[in-house]
């Protein structure tokens, strides 16, 4: 397979997603819909991937991709929205018709076929609460909860939640999290 074809194959997946985006309504006028809303919840969800935590960087993270994005997604973006259009298209969602379309299409990728012997894992980190220290110039704590499917998924709880995590990475959490949570 030629970079081209696994790029396109990469492009493709977001096919399905990108039709779910579309079933969210558009809180915009119709004169206002210069940029269409899958696109823009979804280049707002790779920009937070890659580290945007504003609408600012919302922005750059589109106006510094835009080629790329306009080619990958048949798109004809002159320039990026404003970071106050992104913040305007974002805030204007109804909460839960957004959620609704994310549980559907977790619901999707959960029906969807898999090649066998293929495992997924979704991982979850979190920062401890209260585990920074600027005293002592110490970073927060972090816990990782990785949930898989299939066979050799265990759980085990600490003192806040059961968390699940795969196969022979249960008794490394175990470890850090006794670690962790050291009873006094």
């Amino acid at each position: 397979m030629t970079a081209s074809e696994s790029r396109e194959v990469a492009i493709r997946s977001f096919d399905r997603f990108l039709s779910h985006l579309g079933t969210i309504p558009d809180p915009r006028r119709a004169e206002g819909k210069v940029y269409k809303l899958p696109h823009v919840l979804l280049f707002s969800i790779l920009a937070i991937v890659t580290g945007a935590n504003s609408y600012r960087g919302i922005r750059t993270f589109i106006k510094t991709h835009r080629r790329r994005l306009n080619k990958a997604f048949t798109i004809g973006w002159k320039r990026a929205p404003a970071h106050t259009a992104i913040r305007y298209i974002l805030q204007g969602l109804n909460p839960e018709d957004v959620e609704k379309v994310f549980r559907e299409h977790a619901a999707d990728l959960n029906r969807s076929e898999t090649p066998a012997g293929t495992r997924m894992v979704a991982l979850d980190g979190k920062a401890l609460k209260g585990s920074f220290d600027a005293f002592n110039d110490a970073k927060a704590r972090q816990i990782l909860s990785a949930f898989g499917n299939g066979a050799g998924a265990g759980a085990y709880r600490n003192r806040r939640k059961i968390q699940r995590d795969t196969g022979g990475a249960e008794t490394a959490a175990r470890a850090r999290h006794q670690r962790l949570y050291r009873h006094p």
